[in-house]
C-alpha cells in the first residue's frame, strides 16, 4: 500500500508533538501525535519537518520560505440547499461496532460543528507554502470551501489514524477533491528544515483509488531520511468527503484504505 519509511524512535513523539503544533493548522487538527507538553509554541508558528532525526536533540527554527504554488482560488460563492450540519454528519462516523476488526476508538476524540454551519469559507489550501503540507491532516485539507464538520480518532494497536468528514454545497465537493490535487501537484518536491536546521526534501504524490466512493486520491508526503511520512486518503461521497490521515511517526503507516472501504459503504447507506 506504501513505500516502508524508516521508523522514528517512540521516545520522539513528544517532541514531534510540539513540531506538528507549529504549522499554524486548525486548532483541533485530528494529526497531532499526542498532547502538547506545556510551554509549547503557539499554533500560528513556523513550519517544520514532522520528526527529527534519531539520537538529535531538537531545536525549534523557522523553515525556509517556500514560495505557495500557484493555483487560481476558487470562488466562496455557494448555492443550493445547505450540506448536513455537524450534528447530522455525527451518525455517519463509525462507532466501536462499524470500525473493521483490529480498529478501536479513541476515548472523547468525537468533535463537530453542531448546528453551526461555517458561513464564511475557510482560507483556500493554495494561499499555504508547501512546507505547510510537512503536517497537513485531513481536516487540513479539507479547508477552502463552505462546509459543515465531524470528526474523530481511531487507533489499529499503536497506529493511530483521524477520520474527518466534510459536508459541502451541491457540486463543491467535486472542486474541494480537485483543490487538494492541485495544490499536491504544485508542491510535488520542496525543501523542509529539521529541527537541526538540516534541509529536508519531501516528495509528494498524488495517486487515483479506484473503486472507492465517486472519486477518491491519496496524497503521501515522504521526507528524505529518518523521518516521518504522512498519508492523506480523500473519498467524494456524493456532496460529502471523507479524509483519512496517518504517519509512521510511532510504527508504520496506517492501513487508512483498509479502515476507509468500510466507513464508505456505511456513509452510502445510511446518509440522508
Amino acid at each position: 500500500m506504501s513505500t516502508t519509511r524508516t521508523p522514528v524512535a517512540a521516545g520522539a513523539v513528544v517532541a514531534v508533538a510540539a513540531a506538528v503544533a507549529l504549522t499554524g493548522c486548525a486548532a483541533n487538527n485530528l494529526d497531532l501525535p499526542s498532547p502538547l507538553s506545556a510551554g509549547s509554541a503557539s499554533p500560528s508558528g513556523p513550519a517544520v519537518t514532522a520528526a527529527p532525526p534519531v539520537g538529535t536533540t531538537p531545536t525549534i527554527d523557522a523553515a525556509p520560505p517556500t514560495a505557495p504554488p500557484v493555483v487560481s482560488s476558487p470562488s466562496p460563492t455557494a448555492s443550493g440547499p445547505k450540506p448536513l450540519s455537524g450534528r447530522q454528519l455525527k451518525p455517519l462516523l463509525p462507532t466501536s461496532a462499524t470500525l473493521p476488526a483490529g480498529w478501536t476508538m479513541k476515548d472523547n476524540s468525537e468533535t463537530d460543528t453542531g448546528d453551526n454551519f461555517e458561513d464564511d469559507p475557510y482560507p483556500t489550501l493554495t494561499d499555504n507554502p508547501c512546507n505547510w503540507l510537512t503536517t497537513a491532516g485531513g481536516n487540513s485539507l479539507a479547508m477552502g470551501y463552505q462546509t459543515a464538520h465531524a470528526e474523530e480518532l481511531v487507533s489499529e494497536d499503536v497506529n493511530e489514524a483521524g477520520i474527518h468528514l466534510g459536508s459541502y454545497f451541491p457540486g463543491t465537493a467535486t472542486k474541494q477533491l480537485a483543490l487538494i490535487r492541485a495544490y499536491a501537484d504544485k508542491c510535488k518536491t520542496y525543501t523542509g528544515q529539521d529541527w537541526d536546521k538540516k534541509p529536508v526534501p519531501h516528495t509528494v504524490t498524488v495517486t487515483s483509488v479506484p473503486n472507492l466512493g465517486d472519486e477518491a486520491i491519496e496524497v503521501k508526503n515522504s521526507p528524505t531520511g529518518p523521518y516521518a511520512t504522512r498519508d492523506v486518503l480523500a473519498v467524494r461521497i456524493g456532496d460529502k468527503v471523507l479524509l483519512l490521515d496517518g504517519d509512521n511517526i510511532v510504527d508504520r503507516l496506517p492501513h487508512i484504505k483498509d479502515l476507509a472501504v468500510p466507513i464508505v459503504q456505511h456513509i452510502q447507506q445510511v446518509s440522508p
